[in-house]
């Protein structure tokens, strides 16, 4: 699957992404005020695709049907607050 920076960007604010734009673009997940992962991609508006998706899927802690859930749609904040959860990386 080859994405557009756009695809990601609308993903990361769709889930509640807070973003800084610094030399790259920044991509800070927060849940109830705490840190819960960083993720980035390169400033621009070009295509993403190999090796760049992929570091961006594997740090938002996502499979490869997950993040295409994510990408198109179907995966909201509290679906991806949920896997996180079943990941230990958010607990109640």
């Amino acid at each position: 699957m080859t994405l557009r920076a756009n695809d990601i960007d609308r993903a990361w604010d769709k889930i509640g992404m807070v973003i800084t734009n610094t030399g790259d673009k920044h991509a800070r997940f927060y849940e109830a005020g705490k840190l819960i992962l960083t993720t980035m991609r390169s400033f621009g508006s070009r295509k993403l695709d190999g090796i760049i998706q992929h570091k961006i899927r594997q740090q938002m802690k996502l499979n490869e049907r997950q993040f295409a859930d994510l990408i198109k749609c179907p995966l909201k904040r509290d679906g991806y607050v949920e896997i996180l959860k079943g990941k230990g990386l958010i607990t109640d």
